[in-house]
């Protein structure tokens, strides 16, 4: 917005104002229409407009309000256009008269001509100090932010160790089932060496080896459907701890449908073996006599049978055995893996997080220490603004009042000259109505007597010139006493030693008496009346004297 006025303001040049005086010349408009003449708009527009160039160039006007700103933008752009319409040849003379005088009131208003330094430099110094804040809550604000962040990671780990203690415990569980899974295939196969046993007895009989092969080969079959059916627990099993380290979540549900199907395959196992040795017994009830008169017959096949059978048992157990316990380690293995793995990676998290955290709160600290002694740097600056802007300021406005007081000294003096030019006249006057009265009766000293409100008004008129003067010589020593008691104060506190008390002493005096002179007010002085005399003392001197010069008159 300061680019955009200075713009505008710099296209306020002298050639356009002189083609504006000459349209408005050619065209025959009134020059002085209004309350000012075109020729002293156009002055006051030049004077305003190398105010508004210098505080551009100087850069003055970013340091004011964007309101301010803004009102001067306007003012100035509608001067530049109506500046603008008089050259095209449109009488614009008044509005172009009404237009400088706002611009001319703001920039007066806003004080853009006597815009010093020092406040200007209080101005970029509470900016600076702005901005300083706000890095300073936008710090805090991140640290406020990041403490959750820690909260949750904080969470994390500890819901990422109750996973890992309910893994434990869920390992622990799938290894009983498999020790249980393990017990039953022995007593399978137990009951299935049974089975064979009484098998190769029948097949001694000639009569029921037919039926003797049937039962057993119905045990075998029940043996190895029970077999098949541990293959396909010890696949659930598999797939279970594979579901387990893809989906933790869903380990419980997998887990209990494992278990009912174990629950459920070993009640029918225990359900077959039941019913199996009981359709033994009564088998071998049955046959117990047929199986006294072969065992001899038979006795030779039967061990022969007897020992391959058993050899195939035992090679088959021994399979089953080493296929479940190579399953176990495999899946306790990966198990393991899984579990060290995802625990390695949850601490190098753990350690980047807290890592992370260490570096932010260092540097939060470390910007933190560099504002506040950049903060208190500034604030030792502003204060220094703030001595050096009051004594300026104390001396403008003595300065001001001194101004004041030059236009009311000014106006006494004027009336005193015009009461005594009064009175020197009726005094002629009165001189020569004197040379002519023969007879100076009552009639005469009560025309005389007029003279009294002349004597009084002289009297009055001279002493307040006197007092406008001296209250003005008060004020210019005032303000000469505001602008150097600052440096004078520091001359003498550098000359001084502190650790001398009569020393100490005359600088606390100085500085007393001259914040006593700057500070004190001219009135005490000025209107001190003890050793005037009385307004009626005056004019009834000053009556006298007249009395006794018409008495001499007389007498000539």
């Amino acid at each position: 917005m300061a680019k955009e006025i200075g713009r505008v303001a710099s296209t306020l040049t002298d050639d356009m104002q002189s083609a504006a005086l000459k349209k408005a010349r050619d065209n025959g408009f009134d020059l002085r229409r209004g309350r000012l003449s075109l020729n002293e708009t156009l002055i006051n527009l030049s004077r305003i407009r190398d105010v508004l160039l210098d505080a551009t160039d100087k850069r003055k006007l970013i340091h004011l309000p964007l309101k301010i700103q803004y009102t001067l933008y306007q003012q100035a752009l509608q001067v530049s256009e109506t500046l603008t319409s008089l050259v095209n040849g449109t009488d614009a003379v008044l509005a172009l008269e009404d237009v400088v005088d706002e611009l001319t009131s703001s920039a007066w208003q806003y004080n853009l001509h006597n815009l010093s330094e020092e406040v200007l430099g209080f101005q970029q110094k509470m900016n600076q100090l702005k901005n300083q804040e706000v890095l300073i809550r936008e710090a805090y604000r991140k640290a406020q932010d990041f403490e959750p962040s820690s909260q949750r990671a904080g969470s994390l780990l500890q819901e990422i160790e109750g996973l890992l203690t309910n893994a434990k415990e869920r390992g622990e569980t799938i290894h009983t089932i498999s020790e249980q899974a393990s017990a039953a295939l022995t007593k399978a196969t137990e009951a299935e060496r049974a089975a064979t046993s009484l098998a190769l007895q029948a097949e001694q009989h000639h009569a029921a080896t037919a039926r003797h092969e049937a039962s057993a080969l119905t045990a075998s079959a029940t043996a190895q459907t029970i077999a098949d059916r541990l293959s396909q627990l010890g696949a659930e099993i598999e797939t279970a701890k594979t579901r387990l380290e893809e989906q933790e979540i869903r380990i419980s549900a997998l887990l209990s449908t494992f278990e009912n199907s174990s629950s459920t395959a070993l009640t029918g196992f225990q359900t077959s073996a039941h019913e199996l040795r009981n359709t033994t017994e009564a088998a071998t009830q049955k046959l117990r006599e047929e199986i006294t008169r072969l065992a001899e017959t038979q006795e030779a096949s039967a061990d022969k049978l007897l020992k391959d059978t058993a050899a195939k048992l035992e090679t088959s157990q021994t399979g089953h055995d080493t296929a479940l316990e190579a399953n176990r380690a495999a899946n306790n293995e990966t198990a393991r893996v899984t579990i060290e793995k995802l625990n390695s990676e949850f601490q190098a998290a753990l350690k980047e997080q807290e890592a992370k955290y260490e570096d932010h709160r260092t540097q939060a600290k470390e910007e933190y220490d560099r504002l506040v002694s950049e903060l208190d740097k500034l604030e030792g600056q502003i204060k220094g603004s703030i001595l050096r802007a009051t004594g300026f300021t104390l001396f403008h406005s003595f300065q001001k009042r001194q101004e004041d007081l030059v236009s009311s000294k000014k106006y006494w003096a004027k009336r005193l000259a015009y009461v005594v030019g009064i009175s020197l006249a009726l005094s002629i006057g009165f001189i020569f109505y004197v040379n002519f009265v023969k007879d100076f009766g009552p009639a005469f000293y009560l025309k005389l007597s007029v003279s009294l409100p002349i004597i009084y008004a002289i009297w009055f008129c001279s002493v307040q010139y006197s007092r406008e003067r001296r209250l003005e010589e008060e004020y210019a020593f005032k303000s000469n006493i505001s602008i150097s008691l600052e440096p004078y104060r520091e001359l003498v506190e550098r000359l001084i030693s502190k650790d001398q008390p009569e020393e100490l002493a005359k600088y606390t005096t100085f500085i007393i008496e001259s914040v006593g002179r700057v500070f004190t007010s001219p009135t005490d002085t000025a209107f001190d009346h003890s050793k005037d005399s009385s307004p009626a003392e005056g004019v009834i001197k000053a009556f006298g004297d007249v009395l006794q010069k018409v008495d001499k008159l007389r007498k000539q």
